[in-house]
């Protein structure tokens, strides 16, 4: 199961790889060109900014030493965006470790560094390294999203069950009458069919979900979760 994280030919790794000197980045472009990854590359953070506005990646590598602003000040930036707050991102630097960038990079939200100058397998490591951990969280966030519409899902159910079960009751009993259905079970029917268009309004209007305990797993709470905007501390 681990292997499917890892970078193939025929699923290559998104990476961005930033620094301000042209021949850096062709050192990488070159040194990375058989491996399985798209590169992006950029010479700012400025740039690394712009494109991570309208690109997701799986793995950043930016160098701390930029003009203007510097790599931990995009990285702290880049975490405030939609599309890469949560990308990994490695930081370059020639400053050897123990320097105060270590620990600012890290803070910034940076997960790892490498000190220049480093050896290319090492390199080839923590883009892999970053690759999978991004596809390792979004396997995981995958898998909550399945599990919170199989709750919806069955919340639904329970809401519906009751009133359509009603409703078929009250309908076999007047279909198997001779006598023609009274104003009070008429009533009745339609209260049953109000219920369920109720419900079926609520889930065409869900903004969110709240569960709650019922049995031995947890179903939706309709008159909770259709009430835009819901905010609870008790919200699961």
């Amino acid at each position: 199961m681990i292997d499917s994280y890892i970078p193939t030919p025929a699923n290559p790794g998104r990476i961005l790889i930033v620094d301000d000197l042209i021949g850096n980045l062709k050192i990488h472009e070159r040194e990375l060109r058989s491996h399985p990854f798209n590169l992006t590359l950029a010479q700012s953070g400025a740039e690394a900014l712009e494109v991570c506005s309208r690109l997701v990646f799986e793995g950043i590598l930016m160098d701390v030493s930029l003009p203007g602003m510097d790599g931990i000040e995009a990285c702290r930036q880049i975490r405030e965006s939609p599309l890469n707050a949560a990308t990994p991102l490695i930081f370059i630097s020639a400053v050897r470790i123990g320097e105060d960038w270590v620990k600012e990079g890290i803070d910034s939200g940076g997960i790892d560094y490498l000190a220049k100058p480093y050896v290319f397998s090492e390199l080839l490591v923590k883009l892999r390294m970053m690759v999978r951990l991004s596809r390792q969280r979004e396997a995981a966030l995958a898998g909550e999203r399945n599990r919170a519409l199989l709750e919806v899902a069955g919340g639904t159910a329970h809401e519906l069950a009751q009133p359509l079960a009603a409703a078929q009751i009250l309908l076999d009993r007047l279909l198997k009458s001779d006598v023609p259905p009274t104003p009070a079970e008429l009533r009745d029917l339609r209260d049953c069919l109000g219920a369920t268009a109720k419900v079926l309004h609520q889930v065409q209007n869900l903004h969110t979900y709240i569960t709650k305990p019922y049995a031995s797993g947890r179903i939706l709470d309709l008159a909770l979760s259709s009430r835009p905007p819901y905010q609870s501390p008790d919200a699961d």
